[in-house]
């Protein structure tokens, strides 16, 4: 070729327009606090991004991924840093399986055609599937979660033309507003669970303010036990926060069956047979369940033990018992149940934002 072809490709080349670009960032929050922030940049053949998450502590994921044509992957890279450590890997989608490295080793896993890569609240990843919905009317989505083993399928939905159902978890979509082409501007999710796209945002200010702050669990796992006569009462639960909510009626809506707490539902469990609420209770252990209403708060006593806290079968109950509900004078703000020894008996109360609620316990005579 001769130089003065050369010198056209190059002066063509270095103002030639670069292939389209797109930022973005996302954040993610629970009632009043960030729990989640994410800044992406995506091309017609790759998307990389920064995702930070507070809760339990700071985690710091990187990724990159190369996209083909249709907006499925082909491969991705990842970088996890938090408490301590430093964890990377990569992903290889090809055909219907995964090869999956890490420091570990390789591993090969069963993913079907088009599985894209999955994080926790990531919405970049996400608006990969929302996007094929919008082209391809793709209703099922499998996904691989990045630095496991885990295939989930997720499902979408179109609501309108600027909305859709987003559902993650089964039985619990986000909606989500997008546009024509798939790109989500915003979810909201059940719990008050909001998601808010903006044009960037400052990561490193972010995560610096976050290391100093983390959440801890959103709703740690905690536990009471008392001696009641000769029982030995326990009960292991989820303490979830107000974090800026209303609940009763709003959170947790009235005359519904709620969880009692959050994650697993609620055990109790007692050595020996009670009487609760004037019905016999034999030895064992139950999940607890209530009733929350504006007129008053039942407890559901049920034989079924070991499931997700929404995973409720009125089958199994064994009671369902009237409570004594009042108004606190100060909130709590993060769900409380105690036993409280009273005479030969006790009282087991359950208290947030401004309720209390109470039912008598004693031995079986």
């Amino acid at each position: 070729m001769r130089p003065l072809s050369l010198l056209l490709l190059a002066f063509l080349a270095a103002f030639s327009p670069a292939p389209a670009q797109e930022r973005g960032a996302f954040i993610v929050r629970l009632g009043r606090d960030t729990v989640v922030v994410e800044s992406f940049l995506r091309a017609a053949d790759r998307i990389q991004g920064r995702h930070i998450s507070r809760a339990p502590e700071t985690v710091v994921r990187e990724y990159a991924a190369t996209l083909a044509p249709d907006g499925t992957v082909r491969r991705v890279e990842w970088t996890t840093r938090g408490g301590g450590t430093t964890r990377r890997g990569s992903i290889e989608f090809s055909g219907d399986s995964a090869l999956v490295e890490t420091a570990e080793g390789a591993q090969r896993l069963a993913a079907p055609a088009g599985t894209l890569p999955f994080v926790s609240n990531s919405w970049a990843l996400l608006e990969l599937a929302t996007r094929r919905h919008r082209s391809a009317a793709a209703t099922s989505q499998p996904t691989l979660t990045v630095g496991g083993s885990q295939i989930r399928t997720i499902t979408l939905d179109r609501l309108g033309a600027d909305s859709m159902a987003v559902t993650v978890i089964e039985g619990l979509p986000y909606r989500a507003r997008v546009d024509d082409v798939g790109r989500v501007l915003g979810a909201r999710w059940t719990g008050e669970w909001s998601v808010e796209r903006l044009p960037q945002l400052d990561l490193e200010a972010l995560a610096a303010d976050f290391a100093r702050r983390p959440l801890g669990a959103l709703s740690p796992a905690d536990s009471v036990q008392a001696t009641v006569g000769g029982a030995t009462l326990a009960v292991r639960y989820g303490r979830p926060a107000m974090r800026g909510r209303k609940i009763f009626g709003h959170i947790v809506p009235w005359n519904e069956v709620w969880r009692t707490g959050a994650n697993e539902a609620t055990l109790f469990s007692t050595t020996a047979d009670l009487e609760i609420g004037g019905m016999t209770v034999p030895a064992g252990t139950y999940t607890l369940w209530t009733i929350p209403s504006p007129s008053g708060w039942t407890l559901v006593l049920n034989r079924n033990t070991g499931q997700w806290g929404t995973d409720y079968s009125a089958q199994y109950d064994l009671a369902r018992l009237a409570m004594r509900v009042e108004p606190l004078t100060q909130p709590v703000e993060r769900f409380t149940i105690a036993i409280e020894p009273r005479g030969a008996g006790a009282v087991v109360t359950l208290e947030w934002e401004t309720t209390r609620a109470a039912i008598a316990v004693r031995p079986k005579p």
